[in-house]
């Protein structure tokens, strides 16, 4: 639990394209993944509105006790709570100030976003995710060993480069410098500048510009001149398909999307795209996403010892303690979307659930734990 709650609040991710999706998550295949459940014939899908289902009085007081915030133990400046469980909305709440309407950030949630965009790339066969990443910097010299690191590599945070992901050193951090410092006009460019500290594929390390790296070969992929020419490309492929209307990303001045951490949306908008990797990436029996592209996001890294997959982290068993790294009181099959501050988006295959956690909390996260966990088991009774 300490290992979730520091990573939580520290982190606010040749030839033509792959052919068999499946195969992107097969090279690191160790647990059996739960299998994915299929939206009920019988629901809606949610994307002009959520279907609503019953909530049980357990849920409700729970829900209530969070986002109040004033019992010992529950947390302060929960912004918003929202429950999906067999596709309906069951449960919501938002503290005062807020409502449906409000966005809220994703911080490093936008790097799961960024993953459904190279899924989209990879159905259109447009990016080979095991061929060398095709980033600019790393072929202006012949001899540059950073042009082996491959997509792959960036997605499960594996390139070897060095990124200093510390955001309490400002002269010493990569990603104060790449957000806000002398690399925020070009994030792409500057996260590409690191130097190799490992063989690509060889360890594990989360990094914000590993994402904005990727960010910028989806850039340069689609021909985007403009942050609106980026911005066309999320919402036809992904956003508009799947009923998101509040989405606000944020751009550098290079025009890219700065997938690390600047996404705004709903927190029903949040909760469609966590059902969206629920439902394995198709929506309303269209297919948005690569078949088995969820999985591959579910994988788990084989460096990072059952805590992250491919831009989306884990409840797996830690092979060190056998136990899970977050939590044993939700399932070990939980994958999720996170950020800076208790941002989550809460994914569970076995019971069909999906919770969305929006909240401003920067010092002990303990009572955050506890309230997933607590919204998770009363929305299983």
């Amino acid at each position: 639990m300490r290992l979730f709650a520091s990573l939580l609040f520290l982190v606010a991710l040749s030839g033509p394209a792959l052919a068999e999706p499946d195969a992107a998550g097969m090279q690191h295949q160790t647990p059996e993944l739960v299998p994915l459940p299929s939206q009920p014939a019988d629901v809606p899908w949610p994307t002009e509105a959520w279907p609503t289902g019953p909530s049980s009085i357990a849920l409700a007081e729970v829900l209530d006790r969070v986002i109040a915030g004033t019992e010992p133990g529950t947390p302060q400046n929960t912004r918003a709570v929202l429950v999906v469980k067999g596709g309906q909305l069951i449960g919501e709440r938002y503290a005062s100030g807020f409502d449906a309407s409000s966005h809220l950030q994703s911080w490093s949630m936008a790097k799961s976003v960024v993953h459904a965009l190279i899924g989209i790339l990879i159905k259109d066969g447009q990016i080979d995710i095991y061929a060398p990443a095709k980033v600019a910097r790393w072929n202006r010299k012949v001899n540059d060993p950073r042009k082996a690191i491959t997509v792959e590599n960036l997605l499960r945070m594996e390139s070897g480069l060095t990124f200093s992901e510390d955001y309490s050193d400002p002269e010493s951090s990569s990603v104060l410098q790449m957000l806000f410092g002398k690399g925020r006009l070009d994030i792409a460019e500057y996260a590409a500048g690191g130097l190799l500290y490992a063989d690509p594929g060889a360890q594990w390390q989360y990094s914000s510009g590993s994402t904005n790296i990727l960010s910028g070969v989806i850039r340069d992929k689609i021909g985007a001149d403009s942050a609106a020419e980026y911005r066309s490309f999320m919402e036809d492929g992904l956003f508009r398909r799947i009923g998101i209307a509040s989405a606000v990303p944020e751009f550098d001045a290079a025009n890219t999307f700065i997938g690390s951490s600047y996404l705004h949306m709903t927190g029903r908008d949040w909760a469609r795209f966590g059902l969206l990797y629920l439902r394995d990436g198709v929506w309303e029996e269209r297919r948005i996403l690569p078949e088995h592209w969820v999985d591959h996001a579910r994988l788990p890294t084989p460096h990072s010892n059952g805590q992250y997959g491919a831009h989306f982290w884990l409840n797996e068993i830690d092979p060190d303690t056998g136990r899970a790294v977050i939590t044993d009181a939700i399932p070990t099959d939980t994958f999720m979307a996170r950020g800076f501050g208790a941002q989550v988006v809460l994914i569970i295959p076995s019971m069909d659930l999906v919770v969305v956690y929006l909240g401003l909390t920067y010092d002990d996260p303990a009572p955050v734990v506890q309230a997933i966990t607590d919204i998770v088991e009363a929305a299983n009774r």
